[in-house]
This record gives structure tokens, sequence and C-alpha cells, in this order.
């Protein structure tokens, strides 16, 4: 600042009218800029200074709102307070004292630049608009992780924006690496990047040799995730369908099971014997049992009722029943003896009748009683039984 001062003790020099040299060119543009100077500063510090009564003068309720937030928000992103800036100092913005501390949340998963606060004690709430600022705004990789890993918030951490150079796919959030396993081997301090990760799925893979029409037992696989890219769709499937399932055919250890490989257990009915077209069904003739296999649609699962069907198609032994291969019976054919019941108060009359058509559960038929020659009607009740109407 010499010159700055030779300038001013010119000037002053020649007001008192004492002989002071003329000040040369570059005595004026230093003079000029000792001026820009000291207008800076000054700039400065009434701007420091309405900062300072800005802050001041903010309520304690939003100073409480704001702490409050900044908290919530560095715990949820894992970074730091003073990187959070929470848009919430306009003097039109009020925020009432609240009893117990705010609810704060994000509206949308996928929109973390705004919290919703409530203060549910005197229903009050707010949209609040919130930016991290801060140079920590990508994550490296703490240590060297093989292919496959599945990475978690412990295996990364937070890098200084400055160092970053190419930021194209740049994990940015560290919720981005929820249910993802690396692609390809990583090294310390490499910067995370989308392109290194991978959704995954769940497989199952065989830790030995099992044979075909063996049962599969949960000591007999382990569960592995890969990635999603690598897995065919067959290998895609649920784990129930692995609980009490067969094996269809032999497999190796160390094989990735597909749902073609399995054979499911189901409780179906089963015919226990040859069963002829017309012929009716019955707990001697079919069984609920294992069956293993793929499950039709139709499949008959009780023997609830069976007793009033029968079957419109040969079926083998050992083959399941399904809906489509039975009907309603004629429990009441053409010529048959009926053992026809009518009550009369506490007592009930059965006698034998002669069947004049045929009838199925709950149909009406005509019957003669062939001592009187009599015709009535009845209601088919079951096997050669009929009730009166």
């Amino acid at each position: 600042m010499p010159l700055c001062r030779h300038y001013i003790a010119a000037n002053d020099c020649r007001i008192v009218s004492i002989a002071s040299p003329q000040t040369k060119d570059h005595t004026n543009i230093m003079a000029k800029l000792c001026l820009t100077l000291i207008i800076f500063f000054q700039i400065i510090s009434v701007v420091k200074f309405a900062y300072s009564a800005n802050e001041a003068s903010i309520p304690p309720s939003k100073k409480i709102l704001v702490a409050q937030i900044k908290e919530w928000v560095a715990r949820e992103k894992s970074i730091d307070e003073e990187d959070i800036k929470v848009a919430a100092l306009d003097r039109r913005f009020i925020v009432p004292d609240c009893p117990h501390k705010f609810d704060i949340s994000f509206p949308f998963s996928s929109d973390t630049q705004q919290v919703r606060v409530n203060c549910a004690k005197i229903g009050w709430k707010a949209f609040i608009r919130v930016s991290i600022e801060g140079k920590k705004m990508y994550y490296v990789y703490k240590d060297d992780f093989p292919k496959g890993h599945r990475l978690s918030r412990q295996d990364i951490e937070l890098l200084d924006q400055t160092r970053v150079g190419h930021n194209s796919g740049l994990i940015k959030d560290i919720t981005a690496i929820k249910d993802l396993i690396l692609k390809r081997s990583v090294s310390t301090g490499q910067l995370v990047r989308r392109q290194h990760l991978s959704q995954v799925v769940e497989v199952f893979v065989l830790k030995q040799d099992k044979l075909a029409g063996e049962l599969l037992t949960d000591d007999d696989y382990e569960s592995s995730m890969h990635p999603i890219a690598g897995a065919s769709a067959a290998q895609k499937f649920p784990k129930r369908l692995l609980k009490n399932a067969l094996i269809a055919r032999s497999l190796p250890a160390g094989y990735v099971l597909q749902e073609k490989d399995l054979k499911q257990r189901h409780r179906v009915l089963v015919a226990q014997e040859t069963l002829t077209r017309g012929r009716l069904l019955s707990p001697l003739n079919a069984r609920v049992e294992d069956y293993y296999g793929d499950l039709l649609p139709d499949a008959m699962l009780s023997t609830n009722g069976i007793e009033y069907l029968e079957v419109i198609r040969t079926i083998q032994a050992g083959s399941p029943l399904r809906v489509s291969d039975v009907q309603v019976a004629s429990l009441i054919i053409k010529g048959d003896t009926v053992n026809f019941s009518v009550a009369r108060g506490s007592l009930l009359i059965t006698v034998s009748m002669e069947a004049l058509e045929s009838g199925k559960l709950g149909e009406q038929v005509v019957l003669l009683n062939p001592e009187s020659g009599e015709k009535v009607r009845a209601v088919v009740s079951g096997i050669r039984s009929a009730t009166g109407l």
C-alpha cells in the first residue's frame, strides 16, 4: 500500500501549496485500484452485518425446525449436517411452536429435494425444499471386493467432489445400492458406478449330487444371489416350490436348479384301480394321496361327495382324477328297486317300489308300488333311495 500513501500525501501537499512531484500515470492507476478495494471491503462488511442481523432475527421455532430437518436428512442420507441447506428463511414462512419433535419424511421415494414436516399435536404441516451442497457427493469402495459381492452401506464411503474426474454413472445416493451386487471385481478407493452393479435374483444351488426320484431336503441346496441378467427364466422361481419336491432327473453338485427339475408334491384324488366308464366313485376306488408332478387346474383334491359321481371315461389306476373325468351319477336307474321313505310325524315308513324313470341326486322321479299299482312322485336322496314330496 505504499503507492496509496504516496497518492494521498501528494494530494494533501498540493492542497496546502507544498511543492511535490506530479503523480505518474501508474500512480493514478494504483490510486483507482485502492479506491476499488476500499469499496469492496465496505460492501462485504455490510453484507456480513445484514446476514448476521437476518440470522439473529430467525424465530426459535424456525431454528428448531431447521436443526431437526438437517439432523434427519443427514441420518437418512449418511452425510454431514453442514452439507445440507434448508430453504426455510423466508420471513413469510411462519413456523409454530410444536410441543413435540416434528415428524419429518420424504413425500416421495424418488424425490429427496423436499421434505414433509408435520406437527400432529397442533395439526400443522408443510413441504420444505432441501439441498445437499457439500463437496462430498460421490462414493468410493472402502475395500477390495470380488465379483458377486452384495454391497452394503458399510462397504462404501463418501468422496470429496474435487477429486472426481469422469462423472458418468457415479452413485450419489447411498440408497441406490440396495439389493445390488457387483458385476465385476473392484478395488479400494475406486469410484462406485452404476456400471459396476446389477440387480439380483435368488437362485438355488445343489450342494451334492441328486438322483432322479430322490426327495429334495433343505440340506441338499443353498441359496445364492446372482445378477438378474445372468439367471435364466427357468431358474427364477419361488423357494416354496422346493418344499417336499422330488428330483425329476439326476443332477450334479453345483447345479443351479430350474423349475422343470422339480416334481412338486400335491395332495390329489387318485384312482386306486382302473375305473371304467359309468363306474361310481367311492372311498374304496378313489383316495387322496401324494402326487408329484404338474398339478392340473381341475384336479380333484377331496373325497367329499364322490359317492354321487361316476367316471365318464376309463381312468387308469394311479392316475389323478379330474373334474372333467366325472359327472353327477344317476343314483336311480329305470327299473331299479327303490327304498321309498315317507315321514309321518315321528314315524318313518319305508317301502320298496319300482323306478319308472332314472334320476340324479335331488331330481324328482316316478315310482310304482308293485302291490297296489299306485304311482307316486319322489325326490332322489341317495343310491336307489328316495323320499316323499
